[in-house]
């Protein structure tokens, strides 16, 4: 008996590694393009490493050479479904904002930061319907454009549970 639990348990190891590996070279995969170079979406010295995530993807927002004379907020913003290209051209900015993130170029020039869109009964994010859909990146204070990105109604594999509705 204690030769097959010793057996047992190196084989559920190397499974879990195996498992662990193909989910994870799986997500990368999805940060690249065809040539395998990571795509990124950028504004000034702002960018995001991808224009559509899957549910439970975190996104990664980097600043590089921020001006010593800029500051202002960056703010993750869910656009409202009914409103068209240009008037979410025209109201840059409008929609629920999801996060944000007061920045200072004299202070830090360089930072990354990470978002995870999740469910939060604090933010009325009931269910996966509340995070699918068009964002802007906004960079208030400054006259860099927004960078827009889309959350797909679609999971990242094995964030399934991480999603089940809350309200």
């Amino acid at each position: 008996m204690k030769k097959q639990i010793a057996l047992i348990i190196p084989i559920a190891i190397i499974v879990t590694i195996i498992i662990s590996v193909f989910s994870f070279s799986e997500e990368i995969e999805n940060y690249s393009n065809e040539s395998g170079d990571t795509k990124w979406i950028a504004s000034g010295p702002f960018a995001i490493d991808r224009e559509e995530y899957l549910i439970g993807h975190k996104i990664f927002l980097i600043a590089a050479e921020v001006n010593p004379n800029e500051k202002g907020v960056i703010k993750i913003i869910k656009m409202n479904e009914y409103e068209s290209w240009s008037e979410r051209v025209t109201n840059a900015g409008s929609g629920k904002v999801m996060k944000s993130y007061p920045f200072n170029g004299e202070s830090n020039s360089k930072f990354n930061i990470y978002f995870s869109p999740n469910l939060s009964l604090v933010s009325k994010i009931c269910s996966v319907e509340d995070l699918v859909g068009n964002y802007q990146v906004v960079f208030d204070g400054t006259d860099y454009r927004s960078i827009e990105f889309k959350i797909l109604n679609q999971y990242l594999p094995g964030t399934e549970k991480m999603f089940e509705p809350i309200c």
